[in-house]
């Protein structure tokens, strides 16, 4: 994979089957199913039949979608259970299925087996067809974004024809080398679904079936679980064009003025980290996701449960990483180095090909994923800012933090605005910091009452022993977009507390932290 260094982070894969392969036409190319992975072992004679999805939802507007089938036998057949839907066979080794608009008030259901044989064994895969009675919720209808909330048993589509909110991108040079619209998509597919808890049953239920991609736009639904998705694009050859998260949460996310140190509005806050399902103390659901500086795409937090012990020592009991991907096709990847690239876009073209593999820097002392470039426009390339950018990761309405939020800092120097136990009351409340005392694995911006949870972040690595999550429930880290002065430094502004201390300082490019989003 270009950019990415192989011998550390790609996995090998064997046979892949993707639907709308090259040999589909254009016109085929309005719906697409699941994708499967088909492992059978080399040299083995016992008959299989696979098919690229187990299960598709339509919208009550219809539309089509193409099943592909792999076997080793040497055919294979079908059967249909329903009379609302057609079913044609398409270059031998696929199936499109039509469906009409859907007039009534009921959900239509219908079942596809397809078989083969070899050597009198049978085998056999089933695919469930649903088509809903309502039409699809348009999350994009106030804008796209690289983020979108939906609540659960929902049918849902946005706009696909444009690479997140369809503005700037700093000065990577990116728009430049590789647009804003998104042409040639082919199909799309579902790269992960998780729960907060890392419940692997459960994160199958957070999308229901496969997303479909059809005129511009994808269309999915969702299940009786809340959590979080990543959906993709995708070309004909099975690359990656986009990809979106998608934020399942049944609460009404909210938002209120932030009140910053010097007793100024200074921005309108999300009432919870971006990809939380609440922000209550020690609940895992109140973490949200965690993202490298200047990328769009989510990395999911540790499922290990808060401890009221909290965890200074980075405890592994205390950090388990949660890699569940539920019916997802990808696979998460946490050690693999940026490539050695001194021109912007420099790697945001891998950054986007792989949105599940954090990008480390290639060098030590450099601490950026983006580019080794030292001139200011590789170092402070803008790629969240305070316009919002096609890469910022916030949901539609909202962008990543602006400057000054949790303290003004002095040049490029941090501020400590946070202290011990020791320093504070016995309502947890001090004259001289602005934020409150340690509580709960989080603590409250005392200018709002905001709680904050100690999330920790991710970050691979093999000093003493293998570490992915880190500091889970014993430390903070939170992005702004807020850059350094120094032109010559790649790193941002964040937040940085844990029960000691509170700072807001610089950090570098490829830590990860989380996100309290702000109105635009």
């Amino acid at each position: 994979m270009e950019g990415i260094d192989e011998h550390k982070t790609i996995p090998n894969m064997k046979n892949t089957i993707i639907c709308s392969i090259a040999v589909l036409s254009a016109a085929l190319l309005a719906a697409c199913t699941e994708t499967t992975r088909i492992w059978p072992e080399e040299g083995e004679s016992k008959a299989y039949v696979e098919v690229s999805s187990q299960k598709v939802i339509f919208d009550a507007d219809g539309g089509n979608a193409v099943i592909t089938v792999a076997t080793n036998a040497d055919g294979w057949d079908y059967a249909a259970e329903g009379d609302w839907f057609t079913v044609a066979r398409q270059d031998g080794n696929a199936l499109l299925v039509e469906t009409l608009i859907n007039a009534g008030a009921e959900t239509l259901t219908g079942k596809l087996t397809v078989s083969a044989e070899k050597n009198g064994e049978t085998v056999s895969q089933e695919v469930a067809l649903v088509q809903r009675a309502e039409r699809s919720v348009n999350l994009s209808a106030e804008g796209t974004a690289n983020c979108y909330i939906a609540r659960t048993g929902g049918v849902y589509k946005f706009d696909a024809s444009v690479k997140g909110n369809g503005g700037g991108d700093g000065v990577s040079d990116y728009i430049a080398n590789y647009g804003l619209a998104i042409e040639d998509g082919a199909f799309a597919e579902l790269l992960w679904e998780s729960r907060h808890d890392g419940d692997k049953t459960m994160s199958r239920e957070i999308i229901d079936g496969a997303p479909i991609y059809r005129g511009g736009y994808v269309t999915f639904s969702t299940g009786r679980s809340e959590g979080n998705a990543v959906i993709a694009v995708k070309d004909i050859k099975g690359n990656i064009v986009w990809s979106w998260h998608i934020w399942v949460c049944n609460d009404e996310i909210t938002a209120h003025d932030h009140i910053d140190s010097e007793g100024k509005v200074a921005a309108v806050i999300m009432d919870r980290n971006l990809g939380a399902l609440n922000n209550t103390p020690m609940d895992v659901g109140n973490r949200g996701m965690f993202y490298e500086w200047g990328r769009k795409d989510p990395f999911t937090p540790s499922r290990s449960p808060y401890h009221a012990n909290t965890d200074g020592n980075n405890v592994p009991a205390y950090n388990e990483p949660n890699t569940a991907i539920g019916d997802g096709t990808g696979t998460w990847v946490y050690n693999a180095q940026a490539a050695v690239l001194a021109t912007p876009p420099a790697n945001i073209p891998n950054s986007i090909l792989n949105p599940m593999t954090y990008l480390q820097s290639p060098y030590n002392g450099h601490a950026d994923w983006y580019c080794t470039g030292t001139d200011p426009k590789a170092t402070h390339p803008g790629l969240w800012g305070p316009e919002k950018t096609i890469f910022d990761p916030c949901p539609p309405g909202y962008k990543v933090p602006g400057p000054d939020l949790w303290g003004i800092p002095a040049g490029n120097n941090s501020i400590t605005n946070g202290g011990a136990a020791a320093d504070y009351d016995e309502t947890g409340v001090s004259v001289k910091w602005d934020w409150n005392a340690y509580e709960d694995c989080g603590r409250r911006w005392k200018n709002t009452g905001d709680y904050y949870p100690m999330a920790g972040n991710i970050y691979y690595t093999d000093y003493i022993s293998v570490s992915i999550c880190n500091y889970t429930g014993g430390m903070a880290f939170y992005w702004t977009a807020q850059a350094t002065p120094d032109a010559t430094k790649s790193s941002a502004y964040f937040v940085n507390f844990n029960p000691n201390w509170c700072n807001y300082r610089l950090g570098e490019h490829d830590c990860s932290a989380q996100i309290r989003c702000i109105r635009e």
